[in-house]
């Protein structure tokens, strides 16, 4: 059989994607039986929610390597290369370590038709048992229930956040979004939540007294937050940290900081100790490219990167802007897929838009911009569209001045393109 190189494997996975998106377990369940289950021989803990289990989960890798564990990291989508969906202590996945998953399990991938995420799935929990991780922190790909992650017989398991998204695969109401997260919760594990609508937390609360696992929610009156230090206070589940300082940015980050924490709390009761000084080295070194990302460049105008792609991330983006960057406006660059609340995205970034500058992306998923132009109302903000993201950024350099702001922001393929082709990030 022919063997790979590291751009054959590469290009083997991706061609997964032809296979589209598969809801089940049967299929990686049987896979990851065939070699050896190896998803159960470390600790694991695992993260559903719209908006915020990316960060989360770098915050809790960043504590758990801290503290001294050999700690995985699994998340999705990825910006640049599918490597930095599986990392261990920070490291993205070794190319051989692709190359030679993919050319020891090839026939039987091919076999059993797993689909790209399958793939990247059962590639992640077999590198993290051939790394010797003590434990892994693994985010869903989509929903939680059906996603190839439930796999997983984890120590804790926590769901970070529930709004609109997906709606054409996980329904529209908050109810059934919540239904199909709750579907990562495990008999007898501890589940943890942020701070949930009440009618998602009503039907975590019922999924966890159905399988008698115990249930605890993030509250406002367990931290403390300064917007204008970034800092956060913690105390709840008896600890007590003060004047916490985490690398990531916002008023949603210091909340996803606190969800870290109150999981943090809770891993001694499984024998993973975790210290104060831990949590305070972890949150001030994770690092979660293009989460408002700002760059700085002597004499050149200010880039801020995020990923923004839904209502509640676009919300929590221009929170943060206006407290980074008071009473300023900023050039955006913008891309986005189909299937999206745009006209709510842009009513919200049209508060702090100087302009819109409106890019295609480099997926069939993108949004057709013609049909944007004409069905969005601006509300004023003036538009230009551009044929490219390269030709887009380099006119809107060229038309600022020092002290401008310019913003990508939207999809993963928007940003993950501009790190990739105009190397910055």
């Amino acid at each position: 059989m022919l063997k790979h190189t590291y751009v054959s494997a590469e290009r083997f996975i991706l061609s997964r994607e032809f296979f589209g998106m598969k809801l089940g377990l049967e299929n990686i369940t049987r896979f990851l039986e065939t070699i050896g289950s190896p998803q159960n021989n470390y600790h694991t803990i695992h993260l559903a929610g719209t908006n915020g289990k990316g960060s989360t989960a770098a915050m809790l890798a960043g504590i758990l390597r801290a503290q001294g564990y050999k700690a995985g990291l699994f998340t999705s989508p990825h910006l640049v290369s599918l490597r930095e969906r599986i990392r261990v202590n920070g490291r993205c996945v070794p190319k051989p370590s692709v190359t030679a998953f993919v050319n020891r399990f090839r026939p039987e991938l091919s076999r059993r038709k797993l689909s790209f995420f399958e793939v990247i799935t059962a590639m992640g929990l077999y590198f993290f048992d051939r790394a010797g991780v003590d434990i892994a922190v693994v985010e869903t790909g989509l929903g939680g229930r059906l996603d190839a992650t439930n796999v997983l017989k984890p120590v804790v398991t926590i769901t970070t956040d529930i709004s609109r998204d997906h709606v054409e695969i996980l329904g529209s109401g908050l109810r059934k979004i919540a239904r199909e997260k709750a579907g990562i919760i495990k008999p007898g594990v501890p589940h943890i939540t942020g701070i949930l609508p009440e009618p998602a937390m009503a039907v975590i609360s019922d999924r966890c007294h159905h399988f008698g696992s115990p249930c605890h929610q993030l509250h406002p009156g367990e931290f403390v937050v300064d917007l204008s230090r970034n800092t956060l206070d913690f105390s709840s589940n008896g600890w007590s940290i003060s004047r916490l300082r985490p690398a990531l940015y916002g008023g949603h980050q210091l909340r996803n900081a606190a969800l870290a924490i109150k999981v943090a709390s809770f891993l001694p009761r499984a024998g993973l100790k975790v210290s104060r000084s831990a949590v305070r080295r972890g949150l001030a070194q994770a690092d979660w490219p293009g989460r408002f990302q700002v760059i700085k460049r002597r004499g050149k105008p200010s880039v801020v990167f995020d990923v923004c792609h839904n209502v509640g991330g676009v919300t929590a983006f221009v929170d943060a802007f206006k407290n980074r960057f008071p009473d300023c406006r900023a050039h955006l660059i913008t891309g986005f897929v189909k299937r999206k609340e745009h006209q709510k995205m842009f009513d919200l970034l049209g508060t702090i838009a100087d302009r819109f500058h409106l890019v295609p992306l480099a997926t069939r998923r993108s949004v057709d911009l013609g049909e944007m132009c004409n069905n969005i109302d601006w509300r004023g903000v003036p538009i230009t569209r551009y044929g490219s993201l390269r030709t887009a950024y380099r006119r809107v350099l060229k038309s600022c001045q020092d002290d401008d702001i310019i913003a990508v922001v939207g999809s993963h393929f928007l940003v993950g393109e501009f790190f990739d082709k105009l190397g910055l990030g």
